[in-house]
């Protein structure tokens, strides 16, 4: 008889290995990108033998918190049981177990590899899928068997927050302890069935330099934009889902000095900020804590920047607004979905926020996720598409493109030149504009010369002591 296990992995012959990863093969089968995963296929005799394991452990209660633990458990079981394994069979019983019972079951490996940015659950008897950051999505060679096991999974994972996935909390957000985001859903509001969604993000900051040497940005725009950041900016970062938005957000912080004070309200995971002095917050809504009454708090905790983390709504957005009317920092950020700097003013507009409001937003940045298709390859880019500055003229708000992205010549190039931010940085570093578009110069330079395989941190002490 056939035993039944909680996941399957899948046997898949393909024609051609792309890659190899920490966890297994990238491959293409049938014009098709896979994941083969290198966790253990177990024998039918083995399936029996893993599944008498678990029973036993959850019927004595069995507390392993640690591999040690559980290769005494396996080795007094084969004992009391006359059970003989040969080396092989112990490794792939030994992590099997390790992942099931300390870890995150057959999503352990995928947890860990560090090029995926997004593993997804789409339900029961589904393929797990991952988004690769070369490869983009990936099917992968594993399936959960049943509802049951991935909402078991989800709830693990979630507990230590307290969030727990039911019929009356059909939905839950949530921060992972290793700073991951965890969306899930099941029924009554998932139609499809139970789904997860986890985003990943990197342990290593990304730096002003990786982004520029992955072609999101050129040296001329982050050299404007270093200097932009050391004035009483106001930065509005908008762009698609996926596009990369706070790691600019986050390399952008690596122009200011490490002793100014920054105030995230709204906890946002993925920023790892240089500054030593930084507080974070976050929303609690089962306390009455919304992000107004954070923004309210900072205006008592003396920042010298604000970060609102990401706009989704009207009250987010009149959050963020409020935090550059008290002008109580010297700049405030968020991030936006909106496909243009245009649309991003529309949007706001419509959550009911005035011109005239709207006009204390200094810099527009859009980085938009691009899909291309060439010689019947697909791949996506990240992009910086426009860098635009608020202006306001005779009451009317306008928009003044500083850069524009080209289609047709793949690069990000300079349109106009600002009037507005010009000003503050002219006010800001006591000069004149030859002697600021001189300084420009300077800076890109310096972006220039730099190892591009520097770390975060070392290229903020450089970025620092250059000032």
């Amino acid at each position: 008889m056939q035993q039944k296990m909680d996941f399957q992995i899948v046997q898949l012959d393909y024609s051609k290995e792309l890659s190899e990863c920490s966890c297994g093969k990238i491959v293409d089968y049938k014009g098709q990108r896979y994941l083969l995963t290198n966790i253990p296929d177990l024998s039918e005799k083995e399936k029996g033998f893993y599944i008498k394991l678990l029973e036993e452990i959850k019927t004595t209660q069995k507390e392993l918190k640690k591999r040690g633990d559980i290769y005494f458990f396996l080795k007094e079981y084969c004992l009391e049981n006359l059970v003989l394994l040969n080396k092989e069979q112990r490794e792939k019983i030994l992590n099997l177990l390790e992942w099931e019972c300390i870890n995150e079951s057959v999503l352990t490996p995928l947890l860990c590899e560090t090029d995926f940015e997004e593993i997804v659950i789409n339900g029961q008897k589904k393929p797990l899928m991952v988004y690769h950051r070369i490869f983009g999505w990936l099917t992968t060679n594993i399936q959960f068997e049943n509802e049951e096991k991935i909402k078991t999974l989800i709830n693990k994972m979630a507990s230590p927050l307290g969030r727990q996935l039911s019929y009356h909390t059909p939905l839950i957000n949530a921060v992972l302890k290793n700073g991951s985001r965890l969306n899930a859903s099941m029924n009554p509001i998932a139609f499809s069935g139970i789904n997860a969604t986890i985003r990943k993000f990197k342990e290593n900051p990304l730096t002003p330099l990786n982004i520029i040497d992955y072609g999101t940005i050129n040296t001329s725009a982050t050299a404007f934009l270093w200097l932009a950041m050391q004035t009483s900016c106001s930065i509005l970062i908008c762009g698609n889902t996926g596009s990369g938005k706070t790691t600019t957000l986050n390399a952008l912080f690596c122009f200011l000095p490490k002793d100014e004070r920054v105030i995230v309200a709204e906890e946002t995971p993925e920023l790892t900020l240089p500054q030593t002095h930084t507080i974070k917050l976050n929303t609690a809504e089962q306390v009455n804590v919304n992000l107004g009454t954070l923004i309210d708090n900072t205006f008592r905790m003396r920042p010298d920047r604000v970060i609102v983390g990401e706009i989704r709504n009207k009250e987010e957005a009149n959050a963020f607004v409020n935090t550059m009317l008290a002008g109580q920092a010297r700049g405030s950020y968020a991030t936006f979905h909106a496909e243009s700097a245009l649309e991003a003013i529309q949007r706001l507009k419509s959550f009911g926020i005035e011109e005239r409001v709207l006009a204390s937003i200094d810099l527009i940045i859009v980085q938009k996720r691009i899909n291309l298709i060439e010689k019947n390859n697909r791949r996506e880019e990240r992009r910086v598409t426009e860098i635009c500055e608020t202006v306001k003229d005779e009451g009317i708000l306008q928009l003044r493109e500083l850069f524009k992205y080209s289609f047709e010549k793949k690069n990000l190039e300079k349109k106009n030149e600002s009037t507005q931010l010009m000003d503050k940085i002219s006010k800001t570093f006591s000069k004149n504009n030859k002697e600021i578009k001189k300084l420009i110069k300077e800076k890109e330079k310096i972006l220039s010369n730099l190892q591009k395989d520097i770390t975060f941190w070392e290229f903020f002490n450089i970025a620092e002591r250059e000032g």
